[in-house]
């Protein structure tokens, strides 16, 4: 009998860091501002909890918010530090524009920071390392729920690393960042990975 995991994405809501453009990694532990806060609601009103057998979530304040809205409480969280999102080192918190103007041959056409910020940053994670973490994550997900259907809560480029990992060799410059509160599904079956979808917002 074919394994059959399915599981899916969830990005947390909206912060003030969002919404001023600042890069947002492990190292900016921000709240859900208010507007995220009813979005959310918002978006996990038909949302059905009881279609998951587990809910994982990333450890940081936004996740966690965004996860117990989605389950209404009714879920257990298992927080996993492997969920965190990137680290950008120093330039956690820093306005987008500024590291634009600055360091425009490491920001892509999509306003997106890529793999070669680390010649600035460096104490900041590279892409070998966060795809390897997430590789674990998933890799223990699959061996723990071989026929499961799991909630994973997290970050923007957490899910696009996750994302990279099976479609694109750990490219994650290749892949776009999920909208605050919108769902991605994945499945594994016997071992290998299908895109479902990506960035399904639910309001």
């Amino acid at each position: 009998m074919l394994s059959f995991l399915n599981f899916k994405t969830l990005k947390h809501g909206q912060t003030d860091v969002n919404k001023d453009n600042r890069i947002q990694g492990a190292q900016v532990d921000a709240d859900l501002n208010e507007f995220g806060r009813e979005y959310a609601k918002k978006s996990a009103a038909k949302f059905d909890e009881n279609k998951f057998d587990v809910v994982y979530s990333s450890p940081m304040k936004r996740a966690v918010e965004t996860a117990k809205i989605f389950t209404k409480g009714k879920k257990k969280l298992n927080l996993d530090k492997r969920l965190l999102e990137f680290d950008f080192g120093d330039w956690d918190g820093k306005k987008m524009d500024d590291i634009a103007k600055e360091y425009p041959d490491v920001v892509d056409p999509w306003g997106k920071v890529t793999r070669d910020y680390v010649k600035y940053a460096k104490n900041g994670e590279g892409y070998g390392e966060f795809e390897a973490r997430c590789a674990n994550f998933l890799d223990e997900i699959y061996q723990k729920y071989p026929e499961g259907k799991v909630l994973v809560v997290a970050h923007g480029r957490l899910i696009r690393m996750m994302a990279a990992h099976y479609l694109s060799n750990g490219d994650m410059d290749k892949i776009d960042t999920p909208n605050n509160c919108a769902l991605s599904k994945f499945s594994v079956r016997d071992g290998v990975a299908r895109l479902y979808y990506y960035n399904r917002v639910l309001v």
